[in-house]
């Protein structure tokens, strides 16, 4: 797991950091995983770490990974939760059909 970017956003209190994460030979690794790994490396609480996007190259063995460090749990509930809340009633929007 390599840091290519990382930016501060004082107006959301949060980090944008992007990552380089290799996974040869194996699977991409879950959003808990990843959560995990990033949340050792910065040296932050796990449930401060929002991960929003995994872009995996095919048949290459890495992947792109774009998270947001909060600074605060405060925050994080009030802009990460309607997405997290948006996907699960797509998801049983989805069962339902």
């Amino acid at each position: 797991m390599k840091i290519i970017n990382e930016k501060e956003m004082p107006l959301l209190n949060r980090k944008r950091v992007t990552l380089d994460l290799e996974h040869l030979n194996s699977k991409t690794p879950s959003r808990e995983e990843i959560k995990k790994k990033l949340s050792a490396i910065l040296k932050s609480p796990e449930d401060l770490v929002a991960i929003r996007h995994v872009y995996t190259k095919f048949g290459q063995g890495e992947s792109k990974v774009i998270a947001h460090v909060y600074n605060k749990k405060e925050d994080l509930d009030y802009l990460e939760k309607k997405k997290v809340k948006k996907q699960k009633e797509d998801g049983k929007k989805e069962e339902e059909k």
